[in-house]
């Protein structure tokens, strides 16, 4: 099932801001977000905030450690500290996690937890960073249950109501799938009785293709 969605989009684009938006509805998520840390002369660093409000100094320009990304030093141990606190949701939650950058990529403990969450049967929202690119941000893209989503500051708000109405669709065909009495499957076809009339979906490759109108917009069927 595509039950994970990874939000990209170049530097401006308003990932950070989508996700915030998207969570601020959402009463059961768990994970974090990265804020600006602003100075008389503009930014100075970035701070990690948690569901819970707990708050650790990610990279910053006055810090002195080995690990630089522009002219921002970062503190893996800030960011490791705070792992624990969101790495035991249970299966009623949401994950979240702003975002997956080179920054945060020099924890290997940021790693497993963005594994655990991708991995788990919880739906899961990331933002990626667009601009780096690695073999671990690249074989996230390529997994087989993720929705990837552009943005840009032009398509920000439609893309706001667009995920909203897959995080909508997910939850339902996770409903659907406890229910093995909902589908009749014949080769390559399944029939699905929805609760707004029968559905019929299609193996194409490895995606199926579903004859309502989201899926069909989609390219995809969420299932």
């Amino acid at each position: 099932m595509r039950k994970n969605i990874i939000i990209t989009g170049e530097p401006k684009s308003g990932k950070s801001t989508l996700l915030k938006n998207l969570i601020a509805d959402i009463p059961n998520g768990v994970g974090f977000v990265t804020n600006e840390m602003l100075g008389e002369n503009g930014r100075v660093g970035f701070e990690i905030e948690t569901h819970a409000r707990q708050k650790a100094i990610l990279a910053h320009v006055d810090f002195e450690t080995p690990n630089k990304v522009s002219k921002y030093f970062v503190n893996v141990n800030n960011l490791e500290s705070i792992l624990p606190s969101v790495s035991q949701p249970d299966n009623s939650h949401i994950l979240y996690i702003d975002e997956i950058g080179q920054m945060q990529l020099f924890s290997e403990k940021f790693k497993e937890l963005v594994l655990h969450y991708l991995g788990s049967p919880n739906t899961c929202i990331v933002t990626l960073s667009y601009i780096f690119e690695n073999d671990f941000t690249q074989s996230l893209k390529n997994r087989k249950d993720i929705i990837l989503v552009k943005i840009s500051a032009e398509n920000r708000e439609e893309r706001l109501v667009f995920i909203t109405q897959i995080l909508k669709k997910i939850e339902k065909a996770k409903k659907y799938v406890s229910e093995p009495e909902r589908f009749k499957i014949e080769e390559n076809n399944v029939e699905l009785r929805s609760e707004h009339g029968t559905r019929y979906l299609t193996l194409v490759g490895k995606d199926l293709n579903c004859t309502c109108d989201f899926s069909n917009s989609m390219g995809y069927a969420v299932t």
